[in-house]
């Protein structure tokens, strides 16, 4: 018999905001372009793309989901927008899966 975990006290703002980084971290490119900006640091769009093989549209498509769930910042130099992380976002959908995988029980 599983022991019962009380669920965390948690606002409806802070589930919404959970639930967005989860879903911006639920594609494995988002996953890929997030580890290529964390290794190669600020990365423009036109490296992330080639680096990945995919169609540019594609990238800043990916890339602006990361931005609205506030995983990237952008910084704009002349024509070009670089990427980096948000570290501390990251680390906040980190602390996330942890609350919610206690709740999870093997089958």
């Amino acid at each position: 018999m599983s022991k019962h975990v009380p669920f965390p006290a948690v606002s409806a703002e802070e589930l919404q905001l959970a639930a967005d980084i989860m879903r911006a971290l639920a594609h494995p490119l988002r996953m890929k372009m997030l580890q290529y900006i964390d290794e190669k640091g600020d990365s423009c769009v036109n490296d992330i793309f080639e680096a990945l093989e995919i169609e540019q549209s594609i990238a800043s498509q990916h890339l602006r989901i990361l931005r609205m769930a506030g995983l990237v910042f952008t910084r704009r130099q002349q024509k070009f927008v670089f990427y980096f992380i948000n570290y501390p976002r990251l680390e906040l959908a980190g602390k996330s899966a942890g609350i919610l995988s206690q709740f999870v029980t093997a089958v």
